[in-house]
């Protein structure tokens, strides 16, 4: 999915000159949307990594634009609810029916905000259109120990997306019910609750790598140094890539890059 991204305002001519470091760079401030839960609850994700439950808001017109292939309009807010997952007595998430997690206590409130013009003070490295980024403790103060340049670095390869990680789910989109077949002799493995199995594959050179996507939240897996990636696959989607050199190659999912589980090797002979 492709679509053209409203044009901003380039960095200052200083900056040109002198790169902004982060340390410079005075950010426009979030604040705490006292009425998300009026918005719209579009997606809730288990995170198996973290055993925790994470419920989104947003407004309609955010959910239109989504469905329509548009970037979000400007004064969207995203609001993300982050709950611990309910434990039982052995220290296990309690799942419902369908294997989902149950919510415990609220740990943290994350935010994304698109204001006109906001976002000119960052380095281009950094920038995320005209997004800003925050998050809230429980009691609605500001989280300091939060480092919002992780949030930047992590949304800034899905512009595609209009930097938002969770746009399919606004646009509707999170199941295929029809994917593209998986090459024939390929080798694969399937990507479940937020990770890799098998996580580590040996295959040989010009054999075809799959990944299954079988989680409820869409992944994409880059394979790092050699500029290949498969497209966003959701839910019942296969994505495949083709290595021609021996070696041995790192990989690793783009919406949750950090997560160990969603990381792996190609051992290519």
């Amino acid at each position: 999915m492709k679509f053209l991204l409203l044009s901003v305002a380039p960095l200052v001519a200083a900056a040109a000159i002198t790169p902004l470091m982060w340390k410079d760079v005075v950010a426009q401030e979030v604040a705490f949307p006292t009425d998300y839960k009026s918005g719209v609850l579009y997606n809730i994700v288990d995170r198996e990594d973290r055993t925790e439950v994470h419920q989104q808001y947003t407004s309609r017109k955010a959910l239109e634009a989504a469905k329509a292939g548009r970037p979000l309009p400007r004064g969207t807010v995203i609001t993300s609810a982050n709950y611990k997952a309910l434990l039982d007595p052995q220290g296990k998430p309690v799942r419902d029916a369908r294997g989902n997690f149950l919510t415990g206590e609220l740990v943290r409130i994350v935010v994304m905000e698109k204001r006109e013009g906001w976002g000119r003070e960052y380095p281009d490295n950094l920038r995320n259109g005209e997004w800003e980024f925050a998050a809230f403790t429980p009691d609605r103060l500001r989280d300091t120990q939060m480092d919002t340049k992780v949030c930047m670095e992590c949304h800034k390869g899905h512009d595609h997306l209009d930097y938002v990680k969770t746009y399919l789910a606004m646009g509707g989109k999170r199941v295929q019910i029809d994917p593209v077949s998986i090459p024939a002799g390929a080798v694969i493995t399937t990507v479940v609750r937020c990770a890799v199995r098998p996580g580590r594959l040996k295959l040989g050179v010009g054999t075809p790598v799959t990944w299954v996507n079988a989680d409820d939240m869409p992944h994409q897996l880059v394979v790092e140094g050699t500029g290949l990636k498969t497209d966003y696959l959701l839910k019942g989607q296969s994505g495949s890539v083709v290595i021609k050199e021996p070696g041995v190659y790192h990989y690793r999912d783009t919406f949750l890059p950090s997560v160990e589980a969603l990381q792996g090797d190609l051992e290519v002979k």
